[in-house]
């Protein structure tokens, strides 16, 4: 205590009150203590010492009473105790209580938030502590929440606008800040095949793979779904992007371990890089973004696995997909979409043997569209599966509306084919394929599906399951898309099927092509011709567009054939009399 004599009249008050709260601090509830000022030479405040406290107080600052009691704020709390003495000195100078939320060290490596209530007593305080460290974890964690992804734990979408704009800022006009949209290929199928947790394992996964790759003032950051977005520092060359990009790329196509599988998965990749007179704005930063997911549609549009840099081209390009997609939408929904068919004949007789039924667009704009025109962009737009369904529940109908008008020992034996996509193969595609047969009134055996003999690891075990079943209920089934290697020839090993078919692209070399490609072709063939053999299913050819296409397939074992040079393609009302022409004409 200092000297009483440049003590003010106000001290005979505070000494009664000192005493008062003395003897009310080891019997109060709350944490009480009662510490005094320790002053140098010139009367400035230099440390507190604990002179009353009670075991409440001793619980709260997680320390025993005896190595409270005698010692002083910066002995107890080495760490934090010239803060603690700073702000009670400046409420002893003030004279008046305050209210502080401060944070102390303990006899832990975390350390705790303190409350404390500081009333001044002339060259005293007593404090009122109240913990309060579960409270400040949990406002940290929803701050934490408000800018991280808690499945990856990288930085979330608001985070990732807030990193490229700071980048954007720190480099002003210097080098321009890049962003990467980097959007995971066929991540629905990983889902749909080993449900949410197994997708969930794949971004953690993934997530962990993107990183190790950056440098450190690069950041990655999860933006919503399968997709992340990647922002390279101003500081990056143009040389330094394009390496980063390919690192990412090898990164990725290195399979990912999930449960007993190894899963491969790719990304497309769109790159944007801000202009010199951007700023570090929100709104600057979302049109970066913007521009980089707009490249990474054009990735995908590409064939996937691909990395495309924005520019004005893609930008006009991508809007008129988008458009595209949003028309479809509405197509599907009014039913404004054909179908249109194209027989399959046998190579040897020219009957036809079935019908490949097709979907077609007439856009009011554009035209008539193929399937390839739009078709990837309904995969894009989640639109596959609505769609595939409403193509074979048209067609069904309108071949059984045809059967009417054609001798049934024509037409007893034809399949109609369908092209279904890994995306189709969900839970219910089995059921819904068996009771739209049902309401068209078909056999099972009437009903063929044509599906890629290979495919992803992710929609293996979903797609042998499935077509296992589709084919005891007596469906057929063709494997397209066949290649003579060893993924191809395990595939057709592995799937239960009728038909192996032969897909345009190599009809087409085998018309056009001459010395050793054509060798290699026909060695290509051969060997579809033995495997066919050995496991019990025929042989057909897709694509065929000159007589002189048929022969080399007939010669090894292929019995029939689609493409223009046999039938062409038709829409429903021209359906019936283009079947009967064939007909009257085939031997």
């Amino acid at each position: 205590m200092t000297d009483p004599s440049h003590v003010a009249a106000p001290v005979v008050k505070a000494d009664t009150e000192y005493s008062l709260l003395r003897r009310a601090a080891f019997a109060s509830m709350d944490a009480e203590s009662i510490l005094t000022a320790e002053f140098d030479a010139d009367g400035q405040v230099v440390d507190f010492r604990f002179a009353v406290t009670n075991l409440v107080a001793s619980q709260v600052l997680r320390r025993p009473m005896v190595e409270l009691l005698g010692y002083t704020v910066t002995e107890v709390f080495p760490s934090s105790g010239a803060n603690l003495v700073r702000i009670w000195a400046e409420c002893l100078a003030s004279g008046i209580a305050m209210l502080e939320e401060i944070q102390i060290d303990t006899d832990t490596e975390h350390p705790r938030w303190i409350r404390q209530q500081v009333l001044p007593l002339g060259d005293a305080i007593a404090v009122t502590s109240h913990d309060i460290t579960d409270r400040r974890r949990a406002e940290a964690d929803l701050r934490s929440l408000a800018h991280q992804d808690p499945l990856t734990e990288l930085p979330n979408r608001r985070a990732a606008l807030d990193g490229i704009c700071a980048s954007l800022e720190r480099h002003g006009h210097g080098s321009p800040t890049t962003v990467l949209f980097v959007d995971l290929d066929r991540f629905k199928t990983v889902n749909d095949t080993f449900g949410h947790a197994g997708g969930d394992e794949l971004l953690r996964q993934i997530a962990a793979r993107l990183g190790s790759v950056l440098r450190a003032e690069d950041m990655v950051a999860r933006f919503g779904g399968d997709e992340f977005v990647v922002c390279l520092d101003g500081s990056t060359s143009p040389q330094g992007v394009s390496s980063i990009i390919d690192k990412l790329v090898d990164a990725l196509r290195v399979p990912f371990r999930i449960g007993d599988s190894d899963i491969a998965i790719s990304a497309s990749i769109g790159v944007a890089t801000s202009h010199p007179d951007w700023s570090g704005t929100i709104d600057t930063a979302n049109l970066l973004v913007h521009q980089a997911d707009i490249a990474a549609y054009e990735a995908k549009r590409q064939g996937r696995d691909q990395v495309a840099v924005f520019n004005e081209d893609i930008g006009h390009r991508v809007d008129r997909a988008g458009m595209i997609v949003r028309e479809l939408r509405n197509a599907l929904s009014q039913g404004n979409l054909e179908v249109h068919f194209q027989a399959q004949v046998h190579l040897e007789t020219r009957r036809p043997v079935g019908l490949e039924a097709l979907v077609r667009w007439n856009h009011p704009e554009h035209g008539l569209l193929s399937a390839g025109e739009f078709l990837p962009l309904a995969e894009d737009a989640g639109l596959t599966v609505p769609l595939g369904r409403w193509v074979r529940q048209r067609a069904m109908g309108s071949w059984k509306r045809s059967l009417g008008s054609l001798p049934s020992d024509l037409t007893d034996n034809m399949i109609l084919w369908f092209k279904v996509s890994p995306t189709e193969l969900h839970s219910n595609f089995t059921a819904w394929l068996i009771a739209d047969a049902a309401a068209a009134g078909f056999v099972h055996s009437s009903i063929g599906i044509e599906m890629e003999a290979e495919s992803p690891e992710a929609v293996f075990a979903i797609k042998k399951q499935t077509l296992e079943e589709l084919r005891d209920l007596g469906f057929r089934i063709a494997l397209t898309e066949v290649s003579v290697n060893h993924a191809g020839i395990s595939a057709l090993h592995s799937f239960a099927a009728d038909v192996i078919k032969l897909e345009r692209v190599a009809v087409t070399q085998l018309g056009e092509s001459a010395g050793s490609t054509r060798t290699a072709l026909l060695g290509v063939l051969s060997v579809l011709g033995s495997l066919s053999a050995e496991l019990g299913m025929q042989l057909c050819a897709g694509g065929i567009e000159s007589e002189a296409q048929v022969a080399p397939l007939k010669d090894h074992g292929f019995v029939s054939g689609a493409g223009a040079h046999l039938a062409p393609v038709v829409s429903e009302p021209d359906l019936v009399e283009a079947l009967e022409n064939m007909f009257a004409t085939s031997t």
